[in-house]
């Protein structure tokens, strides 16, 4: 499954966008994909998302790290969301933002010192665990098809 992904940072805002990229013309293996998400039809669901990263500075600009916490790398969570649901399927588009100016002072640390880094941290959290959730769900779709659907002329 093909996406776009924009960020975008205006007024002190950062905004994210994932969408399904898919053009007019689809090939074989798009319809076949398409079909197969609409036979098994999955949720994004952000309450089953724990929005929680540790976050190391990448030249300038916050990152996803596996690196433990340390005097490079700090935690970063969202916190809560609200818990929104979006079908994963060819017409997936989910939009997300964080105002730097909401972004309170005990947010700021050692690594993330000013407001609008802290707001880029999260939107880089909460991109690479949407795409997580997404890799496991369409894991878990394609674990699920198999040959059963068939159509066969039989003679009794």
């Amino acid at each position: 499954m093909n996406f776009s992904e924009k960020i975008d940072i205006e007024n002190n805002i950062v905004k994210y966008a994932i969408k399904a990229k898919y053009n007019e013309e689809l090939t074989d293996e798009e319809i076949m994909e398409v079909e197969t998400l609409h036979d098994y039809v999955k949720k994004i669901k952000f309450s089953e998302i724990d929005f929680t990263a540790n976050i190391t500075m990448d030249s300038g600009t916050p990152a996803v790290t596996d690196a433990e916490e340390s005097d490079t790398v700090v935690e970063v969570s969202l916190g809560k969301i609200a818990p929104k649901e979006y079908v994963l399927d060819e017409n997936l588009h989910i939009e997300f933002s964080i105002d730097a100016g909401r972004i309170s002072d005990a947010e700021l640390n050692d690594i993330l010192t000013t407001k609008p880094l802290v707001s880029q941290a999260k939107i880089a959290v909460f991109q690479a665990k949407l795409k997580e959730k997404i890799i496991e769900i369409l894991e878990d779709i394609r674990k699920e098809d198999n040959d059963f659907e068939q159509e066969t002329e039989t003679i009794l």
